[in-house]
């Protein structure tokens, strides 16, 4: 408190007093929080989690003792634990290390596969975890069966308008259109039915809002790093909900046309990933955060940052000072096991936000230390509180501020995801830990392998130096050396002084190893290889096995999918829920009593494994039978194969104006008069296909006599031909046999001629007029050439 001037002795007594008081007591408060903190870091490091985490960091790099060496210069990943090893680059090339040092990076391709197929099911692009629905309540679900009749106090009964599917049901075919205005009676169900969808409209607004916050602060970002740090090193740490200020602008035109650029700071909840080795629990919490009285999170500020606290609202200035007089490295605790150089730390201070309760009296002193005005310090206190869940920020060793906790409930927001449940302990154990065994095995195999395969490559040389001596001097074997036999050799043969010899090549064994070492990786981790996109000897053939495999693969992803349910998505939007409520600025139309179903991440699962049978349900969706609504059935297709229906469905403009058009005919009446405009259709066409037939028969019937007439005639003009070609070939034989000539014939057969002719219009006429019966037979001219006896009388032969 600075020193006020011109003030009587007695008066600055009692300030300073009242100063020293203040100030022993803020002493006081620091070393309350102190002592929780060294109990939280402590315990963490005693439970073990931290070696745990240190080896599933470095066998994701790829660090183990034998390359440790080659990562002594790589400051961003060299430990700093009092108990961690010391390396250098001199370690290089000792005699230890010239064996192989190789790093299979088994677990980081099984943490990155798992990662990514987790976050690709949980964080679709396209939907959230978790809807809102109206609470029942039971008077207003009885009511909704109610059918009588509500009447002012008059007694008279009060109308609204008529929707129009009951204009449509009261319509009378063939009578005049009812009148809209007219209107129908409001019954007691109508009343229940609106206050369920007021409270359904308000649920979800609610949603939408909760929803557009994690949004904004870049929830589905953030949650994947979380399940990426389960997935490492067994937990991921989400915080949120937790107030952040934003600032947004926008360009805006006045009256007078002049255009401004408006910034808007705002306070809204936000969400972030925080590193495990940053969060320090209660000792006591168990296998949930949520369960300890308190909780720590550390973090690091520069002296700029620390500097700058003193113009925010709410912290203490004089205890910032003393901060800034010890400097950044004033700490009462050891560094813990966490891969990172120190150096990078020694200029920043290290900043502890404390969750928890204080009491009444300590907050007073907290709150009335700090750089608020009256009006704002004014109302602060609750009422009657004994204890209050405050948020304590300490830097070093001092507290500098105190803050009330948001939520009224006093839950801390921080949701501690593990991949798998660790009995006991917060911390899961994740991927890196799970392939700690056959990580190991496969480097050592792949060592020796490799350390074999170079030894059995090349020979082992021994020689007689007694017996041979080198030209050069040297006894280092090269290409077209020249060696000398000595004087004094034993050997007659200077072959028998070089011997070689060649290590067995070890190579298929120690394969088996390491192929041994893959099959357990995937028992260990339950990911098999066939979910990470690629094949082995266990890949099924058929359709059915390799269904049955995925579906046996994918029970990991179900387990995890409602540890995610259980222990990050349904606390967060419950205390997202929670700030809605006490949130001033939101309407209170969307502050109600909403059930939560917040266990959106198992059914993302289910979806995802079920991708085949939503496909397969196609047909399905035609037959109402099944009372399948398609636009919810196209939306789940679609988001099973991870895109958004909304890019390719109508908007809900295009949807109004569609809905807006008269409605269409019932089902069973379409389909009677389409069957009807068939059936006519038909008839017509059928009636259509006689007439042509018919028309085809008759044209075809006049074709066919034609053709009849056609041949007719031509057989007759061959068959005149040809007699005529017989009757010449007869007279030329008369004429030979006769001994006359062709004249001769030719005139007496025009004779004959001539006489049947007369006999044939002699005879016509004769029968013309019944000359027969009136005045006798005609004449005969003629005489027949043959007459057969008893068929005519005499002289009647052309007639009877």
């Amino acid at each position: 408190m600075p020193r006020t001037r011109n003030l009587p002795p007695v008066v600055q007594q009692v300030l300073d007093k009242r100063e020293s008081m203040q100030q022993e007591r803020l002493e006081a408060i620091s070393l309350i929080v102190l002592g929780k903190r060294k109990e939280a870091v402590e315990a963490r490091k005693a439970s073990g989690i931290e070696d745990v985490w240190t080896k599933a960091e470095e066998a994701y790099i790829g660090i183990d003792d034998l390359n440790r060496g080659e990562f002594a210069d790589a400051k961003w990943i060299k430990p700093t634990s009092p108990s961690g090893p010391v390396t250098t680059s001199a370690n290089k090339g000792t005699q230890d290390q010239v064996r192989s040092t190789v790093f299979i990076p088994m677990t980081s391709r099984y943490v990155d596969a798992g990662a990514a197929k987790l976050g690709e099911i949980l964080i679709p692009i396209d939907d959230k975890p978790f809807s809102f629905d109206a609470t029942p309540v039971p008077e207003l679900i009885k009511g909704k069966e109610d059918e009588r009749q509500v009447t002012s106090d008059a007694g008279e009964p009060l109308m609204r308008d008529a929707s129009p599917e009951e204009l449509a049901a009261q319509q009378v075919p063939g009578a005049p259109p009812i009148d809209p205005a007219a209107g129908v009676p409001i019954k007691v169900k109508d009343l229940a039915q609106e206050k369920l969808d007021q409270a359904k409209a308000s649920a979800k607004k609610a949603e939408k809002r909760i929803y557009d916050w994690m949004v904004e602060s870049k929830y589905p970002a953030e949650m994947r790093k979380v399940i990426f740090d389960g997935a490492r090193i067994g937990v991921g740490v989400l915080k949120a909900p937790f107030p952040e200020k934003r600032k947004s602008q926008a360009i805006t035109r006045d009256a007078a046309g002049v255009i401004k650029l408006e910034r808007v700071e705002k306070l809204v909840p936000a969400s972030r990933c925080v590193s495990a080795w940053d969060c320090f629990p209660d000792r006591a919490c168990g296998e949930n955060i949520q369960n300890g009285d308190y909780f720590f999170e550390r973090d690091f500020l520069s002296p700029k940052q620390v500097k700058g606290l003193k113009k925010l609202p709410g912290y203490i200035g004089s205890q910032i000072d003393k901060v800034l007089l010890e400097g950044p490295g004033k700490r009462d605790l050891e560094t813990d096991g966490r891969r990172q150089d120190s150096r990078s730390n020694e200029h920043r201070y290290p900043t502890w936000y404390f969750y928890g309760q204080l009491t009444r009296e300590d907050m007073e002193t907290m709150i009335d230390a700090s750089n608020l005005n009256a009006d704002q310090k004014a109302g602060m206190m609750p009422e009657g509180e004994a204890d209050c869940y405050a948020i304590v920020t300490m830097v070093n060793d001092t507290a500098v501020k105190a803050v009330f906790n948001p939520l009224d409930s006093g839950t801390f927001p921080y949701h501690a995801f593990p991949w798998r449940r660790r009995a006991g302990h917060w911390a899961g154990v994740g991927i890196g830990e799970q392939l700690n065994t056959p990580q190991r095995m496969i480097n050592a195999a792949t060592r020796r392998m490799l350390g074999n395969a170079g030894k059995s490559a090349g020979f082992q040389t021994v020689v007689d130096r007694g017996n041979i001596t080198p030209a050069d001097g040297s006894w280092v074997v090269t290409d077209e050396k020249l060696w000398y036999k000595s004087a004094d050799a034993t050997i007659d043969d200077v072959r028998k002084a070089f011997a070689t010899f060649q290590f067995p090549n070890m190579g298929p064994q120690l394969m088996a190893i390491i192929d041994y070492s893959f099959k357990l990786a995937e028992e260990a981790t339950s990911i098999p290889l066939i979910t990470q996109g690629q094949s082995g000897p266990t890949t099924p053939e058929t359709y059915g096995a390799a269904q049955l495999q995925n579906t046996n693969a994918n029970q990991l992803l179900r387990s995890i999918g409602y540890t995610v349910d259980d222990f990050v998505t349904e606390p967060v939007v419950n205390q997202y829920y929670e700030y809605l409520l006490l949130d001033p600025k939101v309407p209170d139309e969307e502050k109600g009593d909403w059930q939560i179903n917040a266990h959106g991440s198992a059914a993302l699962v289910e979806r995802a494994i079920q991708d085949q049978t939503i496909a397969q349900m196609g047909g399905m969706v035609k037959d109402p039978a099944f009372g399948i609504n398609p636009k919810s059935w196209f939306a789940e297709f679609m988001k099973s194969k991870r895109l958004d229906p909304r890019t390719i469905q109508y908007t809900e403009e295009e949807q109004k104006k569609i809905d807006s058009q008269p409605p269409q005919k019932a089902p069973a009446v379409e389909a009677a008069t389409i069957r009807a405009q068939s059936a006519e259709k038909i008839a017509q066409a059928k009636s259509q296909e006689n007439v042509e037939l018919a028309k085809q028969d008759t044209d075809r019937d006049t074709v066919h006599v034609q053709s009849q007439a056609k041949r007719d005639e031509n057989q007759h003009l061959a068959t005149m031909t040809e007699l005529g070609l017989r009757r010449e070939l007869a007279l030329l034989e008369y004429a030979n046999t006769n001994k006359v000539t062709l004249d001769n014939i030719r005139a007496d057969l025009a004779k004959e001629a001539m006489k049947l002719n007369a006999q044939k219009d002699l005879t016509l006429a004769a029968m013309t007029v019944d000359l027969h019966k009136e005045k006798g037979n005609a004449p005969q001219v003629a005489k027949p050439a043959f007459e057969p006896a008893g068929r005519a009388p005499d002289g009647e032969a052309f007639i009877k």
